[in-house]
């Protein structure tokens, strides 16, 4: 095991070089906040040591410039992004631990939290636990074409899927339109038959439709929140998603009580429910709640043809992470020799980027990124509540 007893810089900061621009938010280390959690997704994909040494010092510079809370909404996003069904006990631990740190973030002193050796153990366990976790790559997204839409001919055309219970329990004649009833009859019917790429079809379905309605008369496919009210204020509250994903926790429950059981990983599914329901906006956005509805949707589809249907362990190798773990104090010491943050990073939500004039300047990787939000829109996630 290596000895994690120098940090790996992202970049170069001397004391001779000039003085920060304070509307810059900077971490003690002097990188850009979106920088530090830019460098820390990229170490988390490799898992080799050196990899873990950088983890474990951009997770130390960033909590400790006052990003714990968007450090631990880049930990939820990871998860979902890159984990989701291929380790789902991952959210039931990140929940646990979260509820851990949270409480002691709140009433302790920044200092005394950053300088707790245990609470540096904990941050680092949690890091290098999302790092050492099986990666799971995104489904694809089907196209929806824009014919689909608005068009009662062509809805009662491709509609074959029968009643199902668990819409019947979720849906509201009074206030869900009846399109979102039939989409999501077709979405439980596509589960069922394990039409994963059916299933997301009807999703994204649901997601134009409701932008078309909109268009048209400033309305939506449904007027109540179903329970899940992410917001304080009116706008936004009712979100045709929320019933998807209720229908789909509801589908759950059947097969997870049927005799016998298609699907054994009720803590681990329940513990989505609760982070799709609970999470505060800051930490989980609405296209991140749509994420979690799509691996419900896997778990649905896929799982009942898995020989032994119950989910694997968090800690792959518990000796390799305590070892890690082990030296987490040496990297939050060097950080916090470093003098805190003239600004420090807000205590919710990401960075803001800087916005380029236009595409001549950008870099290749700005361009792929501005490429991949292009195409969450077009796929109806980047909704917000």
């Amino acid at each position: 095991m290596q000895n994690f007893d120098v940090a790996i810089p992202m970049v170069t900061i001397n004391d001779n070089m000039p003085e920060l621009d304070e509307k810059e938010i900077r971490t003690r280390m002097g990188y850009l906040a979106a920088d530090c959690i830019k460098a820390l997704d990229n170490a988390l994909a490799d898992p080799s040591t050196t990899s873990m040494g950088k983890a474990l010092h951009f997770t130390a510079d960033v909590v400790c410039s006052g990003g714990y809370y968007l450090w631990q909404r880049f930990c939820y996003e990871y998860a979902i992004d890159h984990i989701g069904l291929a380790s789902l006990k991952i959210f039931q631990y990140l929940i646990a631990r979260f509820k851990e740190l949270d409480k002691q973030y709140e009433a302790l002193p920044a200092d005394t939290f950053y300088g707790s050796e245990v609470l540096q153990r904990r941050l680092a366990e949690v890091i290098i636990t999302l790092q050492s976790s099986p990666r799971k790559g995104k489904v694809k997204i089907p196209a929806v074409g824009p014919e689909t839409h608005r068009n009662a001919t062509w809805l009662n055309g491709v509609r074959r899927a029968p009643e199902s219970a668990a819409v019947r329990r979720v849906y509201t004649r009074s206030s869900d339109l009846i399109e979102l009833y039939i989409a999501a009859n077709e979405m439980i019917y596509a589960c069922k038959e394990g039409a994963l790429e059916r299933a997301l079809f009807w999703v994204k379905w649901v997601a134009d439709e409701e932008t078309a309605i909109k268009k048209e008369s400033g309305g939506g496919l449904t007027t109540s929140d179903h329970g899940i009210a992410l917001s304080k204020t009116a706008k936004g509250k009712a979100n045709p998603i929320h019933f998807l994903f209720l229908c789909a926790w509801e589908f759950y429950k059947e097969l997870a009580t049927a005799n016998p059981p298609t699907i054994k990983m009720n803590d681990e599914v329940a513990a989505m429910v609760y982070l799709y329901k609970s999470a505060p906006t800051s930490i989980l956005t609405a296209r991140k709640r749509t994420e979690l509805l799509i691996i419900l949707l896997q778990v649905l589809c896929e799982v009942p043809k898995w020989k032994n249907p119950v989910a694997g362990p968090v800690f792959k190798d518990p000796v390799l992470i305590s070892r890690t773990v082990a030296q987490a104090p040496m990297f939050f010491k060097e950080i916090l020799a470093r003098p805190a943050p003239r600004k420090v990073i807000k205590k919710q939500g990401k960075p803001k980027m800087k916005k380029k004039i236009s595409g001549e300047n950008m870099s290749t990787e700005e361009k792929l990124a501005a490429f991949d939000a292009a195409v969450n829109k077009i796929y109806g996630l980047d909704n917000t509540n």
